[in-house]
């Protein structure tokens, strides 16, 4: 067996580092060439004692949700994340991403300090140079007067730092930045701000009696995860009175699997059975139980078994997270139906809304800022931590709207297929390096502090920022701190002795600075597309992969080793289709399949999976990069080539957007999973039983098994 992988790392130098110390030793001593040596302090500092660790808390941004966290640090290095058990959002729960964060600080792919393109290829310099080199370009933007032409890209968070870039880009006479997240939700945000007033409402699960979800995989990945599967646990650990889940939707993810009803609607038929469900309850929709499954593929009486337990078993939750072209009427519907249900204030509760996704723009908005480089009219780029050139449609074509941009620059960490576009590298601190706040909730400051000294020669682009308006006469009077921590503390009840008081917490009562109103021009409509189209015999679904999400966590090999929680699959993209689908295009599990839309195609394994209707390919995104580290290059394939720009009815990304053809191509590989088998073969591993029959209300009839359309044989088989 080889000792050396693709990228040049060997597995005995690895073997080493691992046996140094852990992640915290293993990513910053681990190259490609040899193991470096690892240096203890020669002169600790204040309050710390070899070998003994010291902890902090703060925030993660991982996710926009702003969890809590407990970072345990040794000999000055980050070594362990937890979640804050005294934190409202998280209670002391922390998701695999949130985990990961110190893969992510110790990266080896992440910039080691500012560089600048010359001759075609980026070069280090200093970072007195990297501050010239920017207010020399801001000063030649200004002296054309094409300030309103700048573009500002951020990665979504919450906090003040969104209102800090305003407040700069202002002072230059420059428009407000674009905040984007691939990820967020943007339907039913739209749709929640139109029923409920606010973008997220608390989710109370434990109060409801049914909990319905339309698409949504609110147990990974969709919303906010992790207090959504702590109120998930909370509410079904009530042995007498759990809520009864069911699932709408034509792939059964995390949330599907973890349901007691699955309706296999077809994609795009579920606002026909929402419809449906809202006739049942008094509304006039002229959608009969008939009609929606007509159009949904599935049956009316299980439509009608829905609707009667909805009108008579007392509260229930409906949530709606599908990605088609009308996303947006579908989670409005869903939310006239929390409304005629009498679930407003009860399950669904706007007064205790999160604030996660406050500012939020649009794909729609993105893509109009994107046209407008292509055309010419942008002078100047900043992108921050947003990889806008792998989460868009190939079709929209970035690298080449970038192109056209005369000066590109990226305060992104780490090497990305955005920041490679650019011409100006000034590199971030990581967020376990750098200052911040949070606003999760109303009334909640979640603070960010630093849990080691910089592993790399980076600057918070903040201070970045705020160095650069000092030194120039036209807005140095606006900013007289000495870096951001010290805007921050402004801004914190009690001043900065306020905030080194809340500092062992990370917690404060209080609310972050406001960001200034977006004036981002309206996005034009030309992306909107009104239903699945395309030629195909099948409905491609693209999912965000429940650990790498939108791609991000693809340079996080912890992330990659981890198995999705429905394949079991792990450093691999595979195509997902039904047995009978495989069957009749005569395709084993691991045959290699070639997906193909009028916007690309891929190939990658085949998997079977049966709880994915026949008539729908699934695919999950993340992998296929071309530009973000030794751990996610040339991993997989990028599931984004498959779709065009479309935008559904809120100005989001359609994910569900097109049909597909499949076809068999003369290879095979074995798929990369930790399941063995996905059956039990009669051997009794794990069993099931009523709870009426463990609290010993009801009698135990007999120890048969479930059948369903196209499952597997339970048969025994020797050697398994």
């Amino acid at each position: 067996m080889s000792t050396t992988t693709g990228n040049g790392v060997k597995r005995r130098d690895f073997l080493k580092v691992m046996g140094a110390g852990g992640v915290a030793t293993a990513t910053v001593g681990c190259s490609g060439d040899k193991v470096e040596k690892l240096i203890p302090y020669l002169n600790s500092p204040d309050h710390t004692v070899p070998g003994v660790s010291t902890y902090y808390a703060t925030t993660c941004r991982e996710c926009a949700a702003g969890c809590g966290l407990v970072v345990e640090t040794r000999d000055g290095r980050a070594i362990k994340a937890e979640g804050n058990p005294e934190h409202p959002v998280n209670r002391g729960a922390l998701c695999a991403r949130g985990q990961s964060a110190l893969q992510g600080l110790y990266n080896p792919d992440r910039y080691r300090g500012p560089m600048l393109r010359e001759g075609g290829a980026l070069k280090p310099i200093t970072w007195d140079q990297a501050l010239q080199t920017l207010a020399t370009k801001l000063g030649e933007v200004r002296s054309r007067g094409q300030q309103s032409g700048v573009v500002f890209i951020n990665q979504h968070e919450q906090g003040s730092f969104p209102a800090f870039v305003d407040q700069w880009l202002g002072a230059y006479g420059m428009p407000a930045h674009l905040s984007v997240d691939a990820e967020a939700p943007l339907a039913t945000i739209a749709a929640n701000r139109e029923a409920y007033g606010v973008a997220w409402p608390t989710l109370d699960f434990a109060a409801a009696k049914t909990i319905v979800s339309v698409g949504a995989d609110f147990l990974d990945g969709w919303g906010h995860s992790v207090p959504q599967q702590l109120g998930w646990a909370d509410a079904r650990a009530k042995l007498t009175d759990a809520p009864q889940a069911w699932y709408i939707g034509a792939r059964r993810t995390l949330t599907g699997l973890n349901a007691d009803e699955w309706v296999p609607a077809k994609a795009g038929a579920e606002l026909a059975v929402v419809r449906a469900l809202l006739g049942a309850v008094g509304r006039n929709t002229g959608v009969s139980f008939a009609q929606a499954a007509e159009a949904a593929g599935v049956s009316a009486e299980s439509l009608e078994t829905l609707a009667t337990r909805l009108r008579s078993a007392g509260p229930s939750l409906i949530l709606a997270g599908t990605t088609g072209p009308d996303a947006k009427a579908v989670a409005s519907a869903v939310a006239e139906l929390n409304q005629a249900l009498g679930n407003v204030g009860v399950t669904v509760k706007p007064t205790q809304a999160m604030l996660s996704w406050e500012r939020l723009n649009s794909a729609a908005q993105l893509r109009d800022a994107v046209e407008r480089m292509a055309a010419g009219s942008v002078p100047l780029v900043f992108v921050r931590g947003a990889n806008i050139a792998y989460t868009t449609s190939s079709r929209l074509d970035v690298a080449g709207a970038m192109a056209k941009v005369p000066f590109k620059v990226a305060f992104t960490s780490v090497v990305d297929e955005t920041s490679d576009l650019c011409d100006l590298i000034l590199p971030d601190h990581h967020a376990l390096e750098s200052w911040g706040d949070a606003e999760p909730m109303r009334g909640l400051l979640g603070l960010q502090q630093p849990t080691m000294d910089p592993v790399f020669d980076t600057r918070a682009t903040a201070d970045v920022l705020i160095a650069v308006a000092k030194n120039d006469p036209a807005t140095a009077a606006r900013y007289q701190v000495a870096d951001y921590r010290a805007w921050l503390a402004a801004r914190v009840p009690g001043g900065n002795a306020g905030l080194t008081a809340a500092l062992p917490t990370a917690m404060i009562s209080g609310a972050s600075a406001l960001a200034a109103p977006s004036t981002v021009p309206a996005a034009r409509s030309s992306a909107r597309i009104d239903a699945v189209a395309g030629s195909g015999d099948f409905t491609l679904q693209v999912y965000f992969s429940p650990t790498l999400g939108d791609g991000r966590g693809a340079n996080k090999p912890w992330l990659q080793e981890l198995p999705d929680p429905v394949t079991k699959v792990l450093w691999q993209t595979v195509i997902e289709m039904h047995p009978e689908t495989a069957k009749a295009l005569g395709v084993a599990q691991g045959d290699h399949v070639t997906v193909k839309t009028e916007a690309g195609e891929i190939t990658a394994p085949a998997y079977t999976y049966i709880g994915l209707r026949p008539d729908t390919i699934a695919v999950a995104a993340g992998r296929g990069h071309t530009g973000y580290g030794r751990y996610a290059e040339g991993c997989g394939a990028n599931a984004f080539a498959l779709l065009g720009p479309g935008e559904d009815d809120a100005g989001n990304w359609a994910l569900t957007q097109t049909k597909c053809s499949v076809t068999k191509v003369a290879a095979a590989s074995r798929v990369v999973t930790t399941e063995g088998s996905a059956r039990q073969h009669g051997r009794g591993i794990a069993r099931a039983m009523n709870v009426g029959v463990l609290l010993g209300t009801e009698e135990e009839h007999g120890h048969g098994h479930h059948e369903f359309p196209g499952d597997a044989s339970h048969e025994f088989l020797p050697g398994l």
